[in-house]
């Protein structure tokens, strides 16, 4: 079945008097790098972005998120300084973080990295930071020329080939080949839940079978929601960013769908559920040294 994969682990940490959790896929214990999508729980904020909000264009307090923020990356064992971001604007500009670009976004989404919604590095000790709470979060990871990205996929990203256009960006700049990666999706809306119009499902449906050559109902199903009157369309974005990377040589079994609905999850922030005032959770990576 399409879109189901869940080779992944939940890691509870305890770390110099902080108490959080994060997913993580399985793959990633294997190689020099640390990887993880942040629960909700743990930090200092307060509602309604209880409790480990990890993003400042939310309208959380900022020295609340600075605080949040220094929990993961003394847990990594890094400075504050060194956390990367992109500002995140449903886009489809994949970025390549450089030396120069070390902490961006790190204290204030004005610094962060301008019109970008996907970041990639081979540089170790350089945390990737995006934010999530629905769309879906795409962690990459090319073993060969160890090197990583992080991908913000809404349904704009998705259906716009940006975890594709990442990987093709890594291309030019290290070497990376499609077959040598492995893909991790954390906590995201989920296909029970991603109710959308006709509109947009017909772009959906258009987009899988240039994809796939296949016009089956895999992508979108109609469900009746409680209370509704009728069966809408729902799309799963899963789904599409898994037939993606397989067309293009990524293999089935390097891809972990982490399968954490965070519309139903209470262990998730939600946009949608909570009608938009909500704080964000973080997909981290960081590369560690190879020696």
């Amino acid at each position: 079945m399409w879109g189901v994969s869940m080779s992944k682990h939940i890691v509870n940490v305890n770390h110099k008097g902080s108490t959080w959790s994060y997913e993580a896929p399985d793959w990633c214990s294997k190689w020099p790098l640390i990887l993880g999508d942040t629960y909700r729980h743990g930090g200092i904020s307060k509602d309604p972005f209880s409790s480990l909000n990890l993003a400042f264009h939310v309208g959380d307090k900022v020295d609340d998120v600075i605080v949040n923020r220094a929990m993961i990356a003394d847990y990594l064992g890094v400075a504050s300084n060194r956390i990367t971001c992109a500002n995140q604007v449903h886009g489809l500009r994949a970025m390549r973080i450089t030396e120069e670009l070390i902490g961006s976004g790190a204290y204030g989404e004005d610094t962060a990295i301008h019109d970008c919604d996907a970041i990639y590095t081979n540089l170790v000790d350089v945390p990737l930071f995006l934010f999530t709470a629905d769309c879906v979060g795409v962690a990459i990871y090319d073993p060969v020329h160890h090197a990583l990205a992080v991908v913000h996929a809404g349904w704009k990203g998705t259906v716009g080939h940006l975890p594709v256009l990442t990987i093709e960006g890594m291309a030019r700049d290290f070497g990376t080949d499609f077959k040598d990666c492995y893909v991790y999706l954390g906590p995201s809306i989920g296909p029970g839940s991603f109710e959308v119009n006709e509109e947009l499902a017909d772009t959906f449906k258009r987009e899988w079978k240039t994809v796939t050559n296949r016009t089956d109902g895999e992508l979108v199903q109609y469900i009746q929601r409680d209370g509704a009157t009728q069966k809408t369309p729902h799309i799963n974005l899963w789904a599409f960013i898994e037939a993606d990377l397989l067309q293009r040589g990524v293999l089935k079994d390097r891809i972990c769908i982490g399968g954490t609905d965070s519309m139903t999850s209470e262990d998730c922030f939600s946009y949608r559920r909570e009608s938009g005032t909500t704080g964000r959770m973080a997909l981290f990576g960081m590369l560690k040294s190879l020696k």
